[in-house]
């Protein structure tokens, strides 16, 4: 309906820093699909079979303002799907390393809780949503913690304090990219919206990293079609064509954010 070739993503973009109240944020589109996402950093005790590795903590919420079929207070099935498929993408790709989470070893570790809101539905919100936990991560900045010889840790400190840990930025040591195609017909429409997607009869996400180039995840949630080699080749290769445009836009909004 909107006249882009069946192999063609939508225009995406990325803002960054959009919720003052966050530790990183990031609001992201991809066509008419919108996604926010925010970071905060917690201090915790962590697991004792993993005392050297921080969390990971994934939320994504379907407003019912963000399309007409989502309605209040039901639990949202697609929400959980797409919380779990960002988890393993960031993971997965060692964007996010547990253990660079570590505070002081045994006692304390950083738990990042990453909230993602879909704002507008129109199709592809796991692409979107992937974009947005990436760029808030990018965003986020780490307090600076004092942990004392009791074991007990306080904000704040000296830049030259030994306890403290290291203020500044999360290492995000990839850049997956995710980029869903659906099936129609024989047919593949890349980046499909929400109409397209109602009437595909599969849907197959493929995810990589922008940095290596290399497959991180592929992921077909049902549908009524089976997805052949062939099939699953050609998404490969739509994500493959997508991908440096959609890492650009990440990356864009950094620079624009450095620009005097």
């Amino acid at each position: 309906p909107d006249g882009r070739p069946l192999a063609r993503a939508r225009p995406s973009s990325v803002a960054i820093g959009v919720a003052g109240t966050a530790h990183g944020s990031a609001l992201v589109k991809v066509g008419r699909t919108t996604v926010i996402a925010a970071v905060k950093l917690e201090a915790c005790q962590p697991d004792p079979d993993a005392p050297d590795r921080g969390f990971l903590d994934v939320v994504v919420e379907f407003p019912p303002m963000c399309s007409a079929s989502t309605r209040p207070g039901r639990p949202n099935e697609d929400a959980h799907f797409v919380a779990r498929r960002i988890e393993d993408a960031l993971l997965d790709s060692a964007a996010i390393d547990k253990r660079k989470l570590s505070i002081k070893e045994g006692l304390w570790v950083w738990k990042i809780c990453l909230d993602i809101y879909c704002l507008d539905h129109d199709g592809s919100v796991l692409d979107a949503g992937l974009m947005a936990a990436l760029a808030a991560l990018r965003d986020a900045k780490v307090p600076r913690v004092v942990v004392d010889d009791r074991g007990k840790i306080t904000y704040g400190g000296g830049k030259n304090d030994e306890s403290s840990s290291n203020e500044g930025k999360i290492e995000v040591a990839a850049a997956p990219v995710a980029v869903t195609t659906a099936l129609y017909r024989k047919h593949l429409i890349v980046d499909p919206d929400a109409e397209e997607e109602a009437l595909a009869e599969a849907t197959v996400t493929v995810t990589m990293d922008a940095r290596g180039g290399k497959v991180v995840g592929v992921h077909k949630p049902g549908g009524t079609a089976e997805a052949s080699e062939t099939d699953l080749m050609h998404c490969v290769a739509a994500c493959r064509l997508n991908l440096e445009a959609r890492a650009k836009a990440v990356d864009g909004a950094f620079a624009r954010d450095e620009c005097p």
